[in-house]
């Protein structure tokens, strides 16, 4: 049962977990799924969006709070003009998730993961917890801040 409409493509859906974002016609790989607003804050909250050194944006759980995380997600956040986009094809009813390890670098609410994926991270704490070879995995898809933490690592 479909509980709120986040856009005409977008829907909050109540699953075993809680609720979550769900795809209400079919998104193709790269398309601009939400647009993330808010206001800076200096520290990382439930619902934050990590986008700097000491800078998250709050949206106040407007969208964070249905957006759930993924070892294996099908969006990621595009820091040029920070929006979610889709990895790859995603289809009608589909969950949408990104990786919360691939933006925030010390996370305020961590937690065990249990996606249950082949490549799962379990301990979903933040990125500086994660391994030089986890960190490099997800290169392609980390947001600017933690593209410059793993470069500094690797010097």
């Amino acid at each position: 049962m479909l509980h709120m409409f986040i856009s005409s493509k977008i829907a909050v859906k109540s699953i075993h977990h809680g609720k979550s974002l769900i795809a209400k016609e079919i998104k193709s790989k790269d398309e601009v799924l939400i647009r993330f607003k808010g206001k800076i804050i200096n520290h990382p909250t439930k619902f934050s969006l990590q986008i700097d050194e000491g800078k998250h944006l709050d949206d106040s759980g407007e969208i964070d709070n249905y957006l759930n995380h993924s070892c294996n997600p099908n969006s990621y956040i595009d820091f040029s003009d920070i929006s979610l986009k889709a990895i790859k094809k995603i289809k009608i009813g589909e969950e949408i998730t990104f990786n919360y390890l691939t933006t925030e670098w010390d996370m305020a609410n961590k937690f065990i993961c249990q996606c249950g994926n082949k490549n799962c991270f379990h301990n979903i704490k933040g990125f500086k917890y994660l391994s030089l070879l986890q960190k490099r995995n997800l290169k392609h898809i980390l947001s600017p801040f933690l593209q410059k933490k793993l470069t500094e690592e690797i010097k």
